[in-house]
């Protein structure tokens, strides 16, 4: 796939500017010039959406010199505050890679949508989620392979232990999550016990972990 070109650009709203806070790939100078004119002309103009209004797809523009289509997806979201927040995804693709975008449309906005409506903080857009993200998605226009997603019929059918945590940590989702310490205790469980399975559901996708002064947080990610 020598003109396979895929690369994920997000600019997040910072005060009343947008400013670009990852790339898979690091776009070429006039690319990043064009890109930040676009966030900063899509943020005046969208800057009154609401989330219940959706993700707003743009026009795709064609750049000659650089022979990239620009794909712009504008997202309001909602923090923990319930505030709105704005975010813009931006696809680099090369005309290969634009062609299997166009055949595999549905699959990219149900991953936008589940994305989207997970979030609640800026903090969530950081490298760590944007790069499992992007990888998503290039997963999507190389094999047209969505992400395992767990619905709630399957997570009633799974066993009691990793159908108890996933429950919990869904409701506390907007929370911030939950501590290691404070699931266990939910759950009338050791930490020992519950960790082992808070780690077998991260190694499958379901969940994350991190550290937050030393407490261990667990947490949902969007494909549940």
């Amino acid at each position: 796939m020598a003109d396979f070109c895929f690369n994920l650009v997000s600019y997040k709203q910072d005060a009343n500017k947008y400013i670009m806070n990852f790339s898979s790939i690091k776009p070429n100078t006039s690319i990043q010039f064009k890109l930040d004119t676009l966030a900063e002309e899509y943020g005046n103009t969208f800057f009154e959406r609401q989330v219940s209004e959706g993700n707003h797809y743009l026009e795709p523009i064609f750049e000659e010199k650089d022979g990239k289509w620009i794909i712009s997806i504008y997202i309001p979201a909602q923090d923990d505050m319930g505030s709105t927040f704005q975010f813009i995804f931006f696809f680099i693709l090369s005309q290969e890679c634009y062609q299997k975008y166009n055949a595999t449309i549905a699959k990219i906005k149900k991953l936008v949508h589940r994305f989207s409506i997970w979030l609640y903080s800026c903090e969530d857009l950081n490298k760590e989620n944007l790069s499992k993200l992007s990888s998503q998605f290039r997963e999507i226009l190389e094999k047209g392979s969505e992400p395992n997603y767990l619905e709630m019929k399957e997570i009633l059918k799974m066993p009691t232990s990793e159908r108890e945590i996933i429950l919990v940590v869904l409701k506390e989702h907007r929370s911030g999550g939950i501590s290691l310490e404070h699931l266990a205790q939910l759950l009338q469980e050791s930490q020992k016990i519950v960790s082992e399975v808070v780690s077998k559901l991260v190694n499958k996708g379901f969940l994350r972990i991190l550290k937050e002064d030393d407490v261990t947080i667990i947490d949902s990610l969007w494909i549940i």
